[in-house]
């Protein structure tokens, strides 16, 4: 589980084009241009250390994982992007900071009867599904949910996919009677 996760928030964007394989010289010119990329400013040399290190770990974890991919292994490939220089128990932690005290209280999902359905479907070789976006950390994930759904309804019925605005939901919604918004989303 925690690798899948790792694999949802910190790998699907590609920023950097190509192969990971970098040598040791390499590595410090990437660092600088991966800190200059995504405005990455350390308080100290120790944290500039550690977070280099952990950023190291990743692009070894993706640079394995696409070697694999290219075998045939895998039927994807990662890269590096915002999050490459954080660890898995700090994106899960972000990145589910909103969900952590909600209620498991809900309905049961019960499969309609008489239904032959696929063991898997994969939306994005059909073209329901738009490039993945950054819902970032704060509390929208219900808009990304909600545009995806109709991204790919639309694309059903009118055969064009259509990016939808989740910003869009989020300005127009109310949150305990309150219009709120919000900069964090990308």
């Amino acid at each position: 589980m925690k690798i899948k996760l790792f694999l949802t928030f910190v790998c699907f964007e590609h920023a950097l084009a190509g192969s990971l394989v970098f040598t040791p010289a390499e590595l410090d010119n990437e660092w600088e241009l991966f800190k200059t990329s995504y405005n990455k400013i350390y308080s100290d040399n120790v944290e500039d250390l550690n977070r280099r290190q952990i950023w190291e770990d990743n692009v070894r974890f993706i640079e394995h994982h696409n070697m694999a991919a290219d075998r045939g292994e895998h039927s994807f490939w990662l890269g590096i992007n915002h999050l490459a220089d954080m660890s898995l128990d700090e994106v899960s932690q972000m990145m589910t900071q909103y969900g952590n005290n909600r209620s498991l209280d809900g309905s049961t999902y019960l499969p309609p009867s008489n239904v032959n359905t696929p063991e898997e479907v994969d939306w994005r070789k059909q073209g329901y599904v738009t490039p993945v976006k950054n819902q970032g950390h704060c509390g929208s994930c219900w808009s990304f949910a909600a545009t995806g759904s109709l991204e790919g309804q639309h694309f059903r019925k009118t055969g064009k996919l259509v990016s939808l605005s989740e910003q869009n939901l989020v300005d127009c919604s109310s949150k305990y009677g309150k219009f709120y918004k919000t900069n964090e989303m990308v």
